[in-house]
């Protein structure tokens, strides 16, 4: 199953070329070129037609996608999927805790990138797999995946449109909801670790204490920025680091899921219909500790 994207030629769009109509509509240069050459079609009420052919009014032109390549490494790993939400273009997924997202030198295989690859598959969806935001290895919750290379880009071109918000437990007593605005950088180069420093990537997080939980405070994040682990970073500039992060607390309780961070609204304007579309998930039992 290749994209395959429809439209019906209105009034103003008559005498447009194909080529003109594509640019308009977002679609890459490089994603047409690959339609030409690598598998896909234009069509026009049904027969293929060049980028030079000028569109009529009520004309049906129908842009197929080639299929998408994936990667030698990407094999398939049959893991059950929690998935919140699917349509022809996207998925929504619910991603447990200790699983990594993307496959690296430690986690080649059981990743949720291989498991998409299997559900992939068995759905006969010839694409690789595209995430349009990502979380670390023991942060659960949502996942917004595009199906297609062409729905990523539009999906991306303004990240500010996605919104995400995020649970987490924090060591000691948090007592107002406020905002870090802290650029964030690698601490050291080839090492995974990030911290707050001068020469970073500006970086901001608003959070919202919810209630106590004893010696730690549970608390809402909301990004405006998406800097590798950024929740993480800030809330340890803060003096107060998340539940059994190990990273960034060497006093960390270490518990069998890791961190408690958990991904859970998350909002976007779908890229097809235009509509505004929001999913959350209730708190993880993990956090009850």
């Amino acid at each position: 199953m290749n994209l395959t994207l429809t439209y019906t030629i209105k009034p103003e769009e008559h005498g447009t070329s194909i080529l003109n109509f594509l640019k308009k509509q977002e679609i890459s240069k490089k994603a047409i070129v690959a339609t030409k050459h690598r598998g896909g079609d234009l069509q026009v009420n049904g027969e293929h037609q060049t980028v030079r052919y000028v569109l009529q009014t009520n004309d049906e032109l129908k842009i197929i996608f080639p299929p998408e390549e994936r990667s030698a490494g990407l094999a398939p790993y049959e893991l059950p999927l929690d998935i919140i939400f699917e349509d022809d273009y996207l998925l929504v997924v619910n991603k447990p805790a200790g699983i990594p997202t993307i496959p690296s030198i430690r986690h080649p295989y059981e990743t949720l990138a291989n498991a998409l690859v299997h559900y992939y598959n068995q759905q006969k969806i010839e694409s690789t797999i595209h995430f349009v935001n990502r979380l670390d290895r023991d942060t659960s919750g949502l996942l917004v995946v595009a199906k297609y290379r062409h729905i990523h880009h539009l999906m991306t071109k303004d990240v500010k449109q996605i919104k995400r918000k995020y649970y987490t437990l924090v060591k000691g007593h948090l007592t107002t909801s406020g905002t870090v605005e802290a650029p964030i950088g690698r601490l050291q180069e080839g090492n995974v670790k990030r911290g707050v420093r001068e020469d970073g990537d500006h970086a901001v997080t608003h959070y919202r204490v919810i209630e106590r939980q004893g010696e730690n405070t549970l608390i809402e994040c909301e990004l405006e920025t998406g800097r590798t682990h950024q929740i993480r970073v800030h809330m340890d500039y803060l003096g107060h680091p998340l539940i059994g992060d190990t990273l960034y607390d060497d006093q960390a309780l270490i518990l069998e899921d890791g961190h408690l961070l958990h991904s859970y609204y998350v909002s976007f304007i779908h890229p097809i219909t235009k509509e505004t579309y929001e999913f959350q998930t209730d708190l993880p039992k993990r956090f009850s500790i």
